[in-house]
């Protein structure tokens, strides 16, 4: 009985399986980094419009503009209205992650965007997107 020599066929499988890994790895990642991102821009914008709504009589929008640029890194888009005792912010952001960087692209955009006003004494905040 002829035996075969069967020793090349696992690292043919290696080199195979090693690229989607790594591929599926990084989506993995770069999913989680824009998840993160996400709730980072949620949580700046929910801390900033109970803020504003704390101080409605004497705050700006120009005063929250800045309390969001010492919180958020690189955001593409800030939108700020304050009008009638309401505040309405929209954040955007682009994230690279580790395929965007490679190919010099952004990957996602997140947004976050809240409403707050204050109805019969109380705090109102609601997540529009």
């Amino acid at each position: 009985m002829i035996r075969l020599n069967n020793r090349g066929q696992s690292l043919v499988m290696f080199i195979l399986i090693i690229p989607i890994f790594l591929l599926i790895m990084t989506l993995v990642y770069d999913v989680g980094n824009a998840i993160y991102e996400k709730n980072k821009l949620s949580n700046v914008s929910y801390m900033t419009i109970q803020y504003g709504l704390d101080n409605i009589e004497s705050i700006d929008e120009n005063e929250l503009i800045s309390l969001i640029m010492k919180n958020v890194d690189n955001p593409k888009l800030i939108s700020v209205l304050i009008e009638n005792g309401e505040i309405e912010i929209k954040l955007t952001k682009d994230v690279k992650g580790i395929i965007g960087k490679m190919f010099n692209f952004d990957l996602i955009t997140v947004v976050s965007e809240y409403h707050g006003e204050i109805i019969n004494g109380k705090k109102v905040i609601e997540r529009i997107k």
